[in-house]
């Protein structure tokens, strides 16, 4: 082949092939996706390792100070008053927009009701988190990779996008990376953007989440291993007579799921009213919450923080009756109490934490007055699990495939499916708004006061299309 043709074949690749393929809208939101999922991947990853790292540094604190009993206490005390104050003072400073979980800023700006997250809160969100969880807080991690995932995106996408409704699309993708390293949940963080960001499902959406899923959690495997986030051993199958039990659980958890909402927006109400007073500023309101956080780690350090090894612990079956009660109540009120800091952190982890303890109590209960089924606690925990976070959040979808891909019992199929739309129907008939709308509305409310980010729909920037979900107006 001669110079002159190879030039020829060159210019012609240059030209036509390339062009062609930059002009791909496929080709535009795969690549952009997958940008995304290495970013969030590496991202998240980095942030599951160091919470670990921090995790284990604060039981040790711990550990240390109860050889001295009278003034021991002081130093969980401290480290979660600075934390949390920390926290919350960098999140006022430099990013508002980070506070709390975030999931319900970037369900605003995929319904067209708010701005995108500038990139400075990544960092905030980042490092605000691991204070804020480092220190005891009772929150989660994936409300922060969520909204991390989604900055990510939005950058990537004024990179790579033109088209407005594209540049959702890569970000609704990285949020479900988000989700996904989170809790080492490909299918589940995929779920969730369909489910609970924008409530349909589009050939394009479809590619960008899967592609961004896919990439962020094999990224994050590679830096931190592949395993189950709970190792969950197999008691037995259920048979078809038992899922009446887990019905009933599901109505229980459906109430209390109802409940554990109107406490955690009566808390961040109760918070607003605090930050009127003059001299009571929310770092000062952040600080006391982290320092009675810090109080109850001195006395039980298992039930602060996000969770993971008290989930894993209820996993094993190594609580009675009597602790399993004990856990569920100090962590209904500390997530809630948690929450109202303002800080950087989600409410995922915590409700697995939640309808984990509920489902092991609720077997403990049923054992002791039928014990000849011998109904598993173990399967109940699981089967809890969704139940709580299809009470709270309104995703049942979305919370029985977490559940199935962090303990891997999808034995339990049936029993989740049961418990999960009983527990949704329960909280639809007690007239319970899903946390995350009732988040979002409190969010623009103080946005529309404050910083101005809000904005209505415009004509020519339509929100990603949204179906009409059971449950989510009154």
């Amino acid at each position: 082949m001669t110079a002159s043709v190879k030039l020829l074949l060159l210019d012609y690749w240059r030209h036509n092939v390339l062009r062609t393929l930059s002009n791909s809208r496929v080709i535009r939101l795969s690549a952009g996706s997958i940008l995304a999922g290495i970013l969030i991947g590496l991202v998240g990853g980095a942030f599951r390792y160091l919470l670990i790292v921090l995790d284990h540094w604060r039981d040790e604190l711990i550990r240390l100070a109860h050889f001295w009993p009278h003034i021991g206490w002081l130093a969980p005390v401290a480290l979660g008053l600075v934390g949390a104050a920390v926290a919350r003072a960098i999140v006022i400073r430099f990013a508002p927009l980070a506070e709390g979980s975030g999931i319900q800023h970037v369900e605003a700006v995929f319904s067209g009701e708010a701005e995108e997250a500038p990139p400075t809160m990544v960092p905030v969100k980042f490092f605000g988190g691991l204070l804020a969880l480092g220190s005891g807080l009772a929150l989660g991690r994936e409300g922060p990779t969520v909204q991390m995932g989604a900055a990510l995106g939005w950058v990537i996408s004024h990179k790579l996008i033109h088209d407005d409704q594209d540049k959702k699309v890569i970000g609704a993708a990285g949020a479900g990376a988000g989700l996904a390293v989170a809790f080492n949940a490909p299918l589940g963080g995929s779920i969730f953007v369909f489910e609970e960001l924008t409530g349909s499902i589009t050939p394009w959406l479809l590619v960008a989440t899967l592609a961004a899923a896919l990439v962020g959690v094999w990224t994050m495997r590679m830096m931190l291993g592949n395993g189950l986030d709970f190792e969950v051993r197999q008691v037995s199958f259920i048979e078809a007579w038992r899922i009446g039990p887990f019905l009933a659980l599901g109505a229980l958890l459906g109430a209390v799921g109802a409940l554990y909402n109107l406490t955690v927006a009566g808390l961040l109400h109760f918070a607003d009213r605090l930050d009127r007073f003059p001299h009571l500023s929310s770092t000062s309101r952040a600080a006391i919450i982290g320092a009675m956080v810090g109080l109850a780690a001195w006395f039980a350090p298992a039930v602060v923080g996000g969770g993971n090894m008290l989930t894993q612990a209820i996993l094993a079956d190594r609580y009675a009756i009597g602790g399993l009660l004990i856990v569920f109540l100090a962590r209904f009120l500390l997530g809630p109490w948690s929450y109202a800091a303002g800080a950087p952190g989600g409410l995922f982890a915590p409700l697995l934490v939640l309808g984990a303890s509920s489902g092991g109590l609720f077997a403990g209960v049923l054992n002791h007055f039928v014990p000849l089924p011998g109904f598993s606690p173990i399967a109940f925990a699981v089967v809890g699990m969704a139940a709580m976070f299809s009470a709270s959040v309104r995703a049942p979808l979305t919370g029985i495939v977490l559940t199935i891909e962090m303990t891997g019992r999808g034995d339990l199929t049936l029993g989740l499916l049961g418990a999960s739309l009983a527990a949704m129907l329960v909280a639809i008939l007690l007239q319970s708004e899903p946390i995350y709308e009732t988040l979002k509305r409190r969010m623009l409310a103080k946005a529309s006061e404050t910083s101005g980010f809000v904005k209505p729909p415009l004509a020519s920037s339509k929100p990603l299309p949204r179906a009409a979900r059971a449950g989510k107006a009154k």
